[in-house]
Parts: C-alpha cells; structure tokens; sequence
C-alpha cells in the first residue's frame, strides 16, 4: 500500500494525491496535517525526513524549495519510498522542465498541465514494489555484441550518442552515450514508452538530471514486434528519417533478432543452464546502474516445498532491499572511528524454505536464491 501525495512548499496546496494497494485516498485534511508536521518543523529549523508507525512509514521530501512530497507506505523500505519520492518530482521535471515547475504559480493551471502524466507516476508506483528504482532493467542474450554494433552505426548516422535497444521494454544494449546518463534519466525515458498511448512514441521530454530546462525528443521505432530502437535527439531528424535509417541498418538481421527475444522471459542467453539448486538471481553493476533478473524455469527434484516462480522474484527483492541495500547504507557513512567507509561483501538468508546469499566483487553484485537443501556453506 502507497500513497503519493504533492503540495506546493509554499503554500500546501495539493497538486494531486495517487495510490496503489488497497487503500482510499487520504481525505484532504490528513494530507493537510501531514503537510502541517512538515511546515512547522522548518519554521523550526528541523528537517523532518522520516516517522514510522507500527505498520508502515511516512517520508516527506522537498524538491527546490517549490513542491513537498509526501509518501505513506506499508510493506516498504524507506530507502524505496524516499527513491519513489525522488522519481516522482523528477516524472514532473521530466513532463514540464524544472524552470516551468518553479515559476508556475496558479496550482489550477499546474494541475491541468499534469494531468496527461499520470500514468507515469502510476507506473512508478508500481514498479516501486516490483523493481529496482535505482537501477536499469536489463537482459543478458548472445547477440548483445552484434546488436551494439548495429547500434552504434544507428547512433552515429543519427547524430545522437544517446540510443538504446529494447526487447520487451528491458535494455538490450545501449550506447555510451546513453549508459553514461544519470540512471534517473535512463528509467524515466524507458518509463514515458511503458505507459505512452501510441505503441511507438515521438515526444518531447526534458531530462532532469542532465538538464532539466532543454528539451529533447525521445524517439521510439519498431525493428520487430517486441524489439525497438530508441534515440535522444533534437528537432531533427524527422521521425521518418529515424524509422528508414533504423529498417536500412537491421534490415538483414531478423534471425539475430529472433535468437534474441528466445532469451526473453528468462533474460539469460537460452544456451545458459542454471543449477537446478538456484532458484533465481539478480546480477547487478554498481558501475553503470543497471540490472538482469532471473528465476530458473527447470523445475527443482529437491527442497523441502516447490516456489511458485514469482514468488521466487518477490523473495529477491526482499532480500536486496531489506538485507543488501540496506545495510550498505548504513555501511556507507564513513566510521567515526577510523574515517573509512566500509562495504558489506557477503549477506545470508535462511528459512526452511529457501536460502538467499548475495556476493559482492568489484562493482558487480549477484544475489542468489537456492533451496533450502543446499548447505550454507556451499553458497559461496
């Protein structure tokens, strides 16, 4: 359950108040006095971030000094509902550029002009629970080294460093261009597609993290019916141009782009068999803010009780977020003793289920779900 609320910083005006779960919409008064706590602890010089109640939390963030986010949560870490926070003032950035967010002083007029964007904070809501705001969904397939050149041709004949491919809206290769933009920026873009009307977009957005007072075009054309290149560009070239230079470049190449989508849902190369002992992983670099998620789809001969396959996944992503990422947060603010920050490097689950282990090397990250017949000491 989640709520999401925005009100202006100056006033408390509300701009509008979304939900996911089971839940009703807070009544006005409610976000009145939560908005309230706020405002009066920074007339007292308090920043107040976080409470928490016997079933959930609060989080209020605000963003330039012109809107306060609020979030109420049940079932969440505070580190997912303060990213939830984050993506959500920057979805708006995103829509409208942070100068027309600033300056805009009639609320009416503000909520108008948000309006069409809904449906990506609704998206955001979701993908709190089932993804990693942090970083971007990725797929693993043996075709990624030839795809990326094709890529790169596409880039370069388009003037844009900033392009990527698609299977089934996970990145299936990018530019360096386009890994070298804030992950923020990356989500956002991949997020516009997921919930754009048209099945293949040509809008205007503004990046909030690279510069939130330019507008580009985020161009989306079809290779194949679940495979699509996406570019960052200008007013030109026209959306014409983008679509006959990307069927030029692939036109010979439907068998590569068949072979790829077979590793789609597994997101592993099909060749790549997993240990009937692993359920699932998450291989994550740190690095380039991204990440492949799979549950293995050979069913176990052992363990002491079957889990359904996403099950599998929720049980990762409570793993990461409640024994991985939170304890490198808390690892990350440096001893007061000696100075250094120091870094979590292994981290266990048990139950008479399942067992969870992650492994951290270098910039890489991989969390592993066994059965539980596995020994613990075999994880490693």
């Amino acid at each position: 359950m989640i709520n999401l609320m925005c009100l202006t910083s100056s006033g408390g005006l509300p701009i509008f108040n979304r939900k996911r779960g089971d839940c009703d919409n807070l009544p006005f008064a409610t976000i009145g006095s939560l908005n309230g706590v706020h405002m009066f602890c920074k007339s007292q010089g308090v920043n107040i971030q976080t409470t928490y109640m016997d079933d959930g939390l609060i989080v209020w963030r605000e963003f330039e000094n012109c809107i306060t986010m609020i979030g109420a949560a049940k079932g969440i870490t505070e580190e997912v509902l303060s990213n939830l926070l984050e993506y959500a003032f920057n979805a708006l950035v995103l829509c409208i550029s942070l100068n027309e967010l600033k300056r805009n002083k009639n609320v009416e007029q503000l909520k108008r002009e948000l309006k069409p964007y809904y449906p990506i904070l609704d998206r955001l809501l979701d993908l709190a629970e089932t993804d990693f705001l942090k970083f971007s969904d990725c797929v693993l397939t043996n075709e990624n080294s030839q795809m990326l050149l094709r890529l790169n041709e596409f880039s370069e004949q388009i003037g844009s460093p900033f392009c990527t491919v698609l299977l089934h809206q996970k990145i299936l290769v990018g530019t360096e261009g386009w890994w070298d933009l804030d992950v923020l920026d990356r989500k956002l873009l991949i997020t516009v597609i997921q919930t754009s009307n048209k099945p293949f977009p040509d809008v205007p957005v503004y990046l909030p993290k690279k510069n939130p007072n330019i507008a580009y075009r985020f161009v989306c054309v079809a290779l194949k019916q679940n495979i699509s290149v996406c570019v960052l560009c200008g007013a030109e070239p026209q959306y014409a141009d983008i679509e006959n230079i990307a069927r030029q470049i692939w036109k010979n190449d439907s068998a590569m782009m068949e072979n790829a989508e077979m590793s789609y849902p597994r997101n592993l190369p099909v060749d790549l068999k997993l240990d009937q002992g692993i359920l699932g992983l998450i291989l994550i670099n740190k690095q380039h803010s991204k990440y492949m998620m799979t549950r293995n789809l050979q069913p176990s001969s052992n363990g002491k009780r079957a889990t359904a396959g996403a099950h599998r996944l929720d049980i990762l992503r409570t793993f990461f977020h409640q024994a991985v990422d939170t304890i490198n947060t808390f690892l990350q603010s440096p001893s007061k003793e000696t100075n250094k920050v120091l870094k979590s490097v292994e981290s266990y689950w048990c139950s008479d289920y399942h067992k969870c282990h992650a492994y951290a090397f270098q910039d890489n990250l991989i969390c592993i779900l066994y059965i539980a017949a596995i020994p613990t000491h075999n994880m490693r």
